[in-house]
């Protein structure tokens, strides 16, 4: 985790100040990742110990990678922040940093009334359904309700329940595993439904392990190492006897963390082959569909009946997720498959790479600090009117639901994954018999079983 010299690397060029959203909000020295290392390396050198603020100040980083794109030392800025947040959470004793890290959202008392908004009361019922080990558990404790418009409405059978009676048939063509992930698990099922009809579609065998966990993102991010590493390898064990051709993930935060798994468990000889050879498994699913089965160009001859209620048109205007556009370089790929959907105008929103401001626990931690580099990014939206937004990320979508509430845009604007659409538009137009047997031949001879 550690990298002295790559924090030793930074010139104080500030750079980084030029894409920062939370300096652009703030202005503050200590909010752009020259100043957060400038503190690190003070810890470093023993010229000050692990102050009270310093969770804090760690924390107000939405670890989106913009600083470290810019950077002409080639500083692994994300990197050595992430470092910081996992020594301070193994120093504290006493939970105070913790809560720093987290904010101070946990503290705060709430009233029955907050609590019964959007029936919150009803869906804590439904949260037991939800395990401990979820990063949802982390991202959403009761306080994250008190300052929100919209609550995000927990689905009543997730995903993984739902699925386990109606998997796909088999066929001949690769096996395509499927991580689910937290947030299109319980709060976007319409995600993980749209891909496994999409790949049903095309008659590829689709395989979702049942013991699937948490990706281990949340708890990674705030720095507790262990026990991301622990989640780890209940996916490393439930994927690696599969025997599959690929894994796809249809959320940018799940996928990104999912390429990095190789590096998380450098150090561990048990593990480390077989969190290399998932991470090389992974793929994100729009990448997945557009690069080895050209479905892409399945959309463009896929045109629905005059009367079919699929039919659109929609004005789409697509948001990059930091973590896909960042996380893992992919940023054509969606905006192939929204192109080629028969009715979809693709309209581009000013500042396409700009972040959205929700950083998982940044949200929930520095809440008012997030909704104003939202502000920005709807800023852009308004300006070419879509019907939708779409995005890769569950985290991205609970953002721009919130920022459409807030801006009086509900019933007029909407907000949905990408494959949300594509699935729409070839649920009345058959695939043909030839393009079926032709993809899936060439995916058969492109994909890397090691």
């Amino acid at each position: 985790m550690k990298n002295d010299s790559d924090q030793n690397k930074c010139k104080r060029c500030g750079q980084c100040m030029s894409v920062c959203p939370v300096y652009q909000t703030t202005f503050r020295e200590d909010d752009v990742a020259r100043g957060k290392l400038s503190l690190l390396e003070c810890v470093e050198a023993e010229t000050m110990m692990w102050p009270g603020r310093l969770g804090g100040i760690l924390s107000r980083c939405l670890l989106c990678g913009a600083c470290a794109q810019v950077c002409a030392s080639r500083v692994k800025t994300t990197l050595m922040i992430q470092s910081g947040r996992h020594r301070l959470f193994e120093a504290d004793k006493t939970g105070e940093s913790r809560s720093g890290l987290l904010g101070s959202v946990r503290k705060r008392h709430l009233t029955a009334k907050v609590l019964l908004k959007g029936g919150v009361l009803l869906q804590a019922l439904v949260c037991k359904k939800i395990p401990e080990t979820s990063g949802l558990h982390l991202r959403f404790p009761l306080s994250f309700f008190a300052e929100r418009r919209t609550v995000p409405r927990i689905a009543w059978t997730p995903f993984l329940d739902a699925c386990r009676t109606g998997s796909a048939p088999a066929a001949k063509g690769p096996r395509i595993g499927f991580f689910v992930g937290c947030g299109a698990n319980y709060l976007f099922p319409d995600m993980a439904w749209a891909l496994v009809r999409i790949l049903r579609h095309v008659g590829a065998t689709i395989v979702v392990p049942e013991d699937q966990v948490c990706c281990g993102l949340p708890a990674y991010v705030s720095g507790d190492t262990k026990t991301a590493r622990k989640l780890a390898q209940k996916n490393i064990e439930a994927f690696e006897t599969q025997k599959l051709d690929a894994i796809l993930t249809v959320c940018a935060s799940c996928g990104s963390h999912l390429t990095a798994l190789g590096s998380l468990f450098a150090d561990d000889h048990a593990f480390r082959d077989a969190a290399a050879s998932m991470a090389r498994k992974h793929m994100d699913a729009m990448t997945f569909l557009v690069e080895h089965l050209d479905f892409d160009v399945y959309l463009k001859a896929c045109k629905p009946d005059a009367d079919s209620k699929g039919t659109m048109p929609l004005r789409v205007s697509y948001h990059d997720p930091c973590h896909l556009r960042i996380g893992q370089g992919i940023t054509q790929a969606p905006r192939r498959l929204l192109e080629s959907v028969h009715g979809v105008q693709l309209v581009e929103a000013s500042h396409p790479g700009q972040c959205c401001g929700h950083g998982g626990d940044f949200n929930l931690s520095h809440f008012p600090l997030s909704m104003k580099i939202l502000d920005r990014r709807m800023e852009d939206f308004e300006k070419v009117k879509p019907d939708r937004i779409v995005t890769g990320c569950t985290g991205c979508i609970l953002q721009f639901a919130e920022g459409i509430s807030r801006r009086g845009l509900a019933g007029r604007v909407e907000v949905c994954h990408p494959l949300v659409l594509v699935e729409k538009a070839i649920a009345s137009c058959p695939i043909p018999a030839r393009y079926k047997r032709d993809l899936l031949v060439s995916q058969a001879g492109n994909t890397d079983p090691a």
